[in-house]
């Protein structure tokens, strides 16, 4: 009888997960098969809410917290993701595929068209005093599939990129303590971060300034943010904290910035070349 008192109670008590059906007990809060929780209940739009505050802003490893820390320690984020503190940031292929998708986002908003160039900006006014008045529109005609280019394509350029400066890096640094997964996830990071700064900065000023986004001079000035930045990234992902370390992430920083202006100079020659045939 007390046997079977004991087992009607453990029926009582257990109960199945909702996700995998593998048995659960009373009190326990997470299944021992799956993980998931034991004690969901029906979905309430606060606890989307909650959820979408959650992803954004856990102390632990939220987005915000991230871009602070990519903002300060640079390459220090990957060399202890790399090292094993996965808990701690936010993972960096959901950081990539986000700005990524912002990516488009803000292109969409602050999307450039020759006619939005004022015939008063500093460009317009240089070239009439120094050429023919019909000169800044010609420019403009044939920037035009360049710059429906950068509209419809930077992210796949963004997102091919990564792989391939990967694989790069990891083919200078063969004798490295790194390999190629880890070298993507510090690249994944880098290019997240200086995508952002590109589609929450960069793009808005050339939209309310009305500049071309092919303008040389603009473009150069973020050129030298990207290899100022990663220059300080590859030195603290690499950690080889000296004189060498620091000239040495600097030559990594310039090659992968000409090898990241190559592959976006060979897909537009290739567009280039689709769209006039």
């Amino acid at each position: 009888m007390k046997k079977t008192t004991i087992l009607g109670y453990i029926r009582l008590t257990m109960r199945n997960c909702l996700n995998c059906n593998y048995p659960v007990t009373e009190g326990q809060n997470f299944c021992s098969h799956c993980g998931q929780r034991a004690d969901l209940k029906r979905l309430h739009l606060h606890e989307i809410w909650h959820d979408l505050i959650h992803y954004f802003t856990h102390a632990d490893k939220g987005i915000f917290q991230l871009l602070k820390a990519l903002s300060i320690q640079t390459g220090t984020v990957a060399r202890e993701f790399v090292a094993g503190k996965r808990k701690k940031y936010f993972p960096p292929l959901n950081f990539f595929l986000i700005v990524a998708a912002l990516y488009v986002f803000m292109n969409s908003i602050f999307s450039y068209t020759p006619s939005s160039v004022k015939p008063n900006t500093p460009q317009t006014a240089y070239s009439k005093q120094t050429t023919a008045p019909s000169y800044n529109i010609d420019q403009q005609r044939k920037m035009a599939p360049v710059n429906r280019f950068f509209a419809k394509y930077s992210n796949f350029v963004a997102m091919f990129a990564a792989p391939f400066i990967s694989l790069l890096l990891w083919l200078i640094l063969l004798k490295g303590p790194y390999n190629y997964t880890e070298h993507l996830v510090a690249n994944l990071y880098l290019i997240g971060f200086t995508n952002l700064v590109r589609c929450m900065i960069y793009i808005p000023a050339l939209s309310l300034l009305h500049i071309s986004p092919a303008t040389k001079s603009v473009n150069y000035i973020f050129v030298l943010f990207e290899i100022a930045y990663r220059t300080v990234f590859y030195y603290r992902f690499m950690g080889e904290f000296s004189v060498k370390g620091k000239i040495k992430s600097l030559a990594l920083a310039i090659y992968t910035a000409i090898a990241w202006w190559l592959l976006i100079f060979g897909f537009i020659f290739a567009y280039m070349t689709i769209i006039t045939t």
